[in-house]
């Protein structure tokens, strides 16, 4: 199956969203950093009663925090982008393309189709899927798009 139909068929749970990191609208700013660290992670959703308020990522903090007078005591509401773009979990991967395309986002919030956070999708996801199905469309192409090789690479 060619990689365009896959992604025009294939569902954003095909992507296995990993597990998302979470802090209350009331956490600390420190200590939501000091989760997302601990996760690897360069977001946190800030939830209230299971419902996504909105999403604290690294260019939030380096637009919103970095070289201003800010108190790392402070809540994480004041820092978030309220009601982040989500993605159902039966969605395509072409739709996540596009939405993250369009908005420039790095993570994507999947939910349920009851709307119950399922997980977190990120370009690192996408590129995966894409390297780990079409590895010979992947490995095979030239370091810049306009070269042609007039030979194989490779052993």
């Amino acid at each position: 199956m060619p990689l365009e139909q896959v992604i025009r068929d294939w569902k954003v749970r095909h992507l296995e969203p990993s597990r998302p990191v979470i802090v209350t609208p009331d956490t600390s700013l420190a200590e939501t950093i000091k989760g997302m660290m601990a996760e690897r992670a360069g977001y946190a959703f800030v939830c209230a009663d299971r419902q996504l308020l909105g999403i604290v990522t690294e260019r939030d903090y380096l637009l919103k925090v970095i070289g201003i007078e800010s108190r790392y005591d402070a809540p994480v509401r004041d820092f978030m982008t309220p009601n982040p773009t989500t993605i159902r979990e039966d969605a395509s991967i072409i739709e996540a393309m596009r939405l993250m395309d369009a908005g420039n986002y790095r993570h994507l919030p999947v939910l349920s189709p009851d709307g119950d956070i399922l997980g977190v999708i990120s370009t690192r996801h996408i590129i995966s899927f894409i390297v780990e199905h079409f590895p010979q469309d992947v490995v095979n192409l030239p370091p810049k798009l306009d070269q042609i090789s007039l030979t194989v690479e490779g052993g």
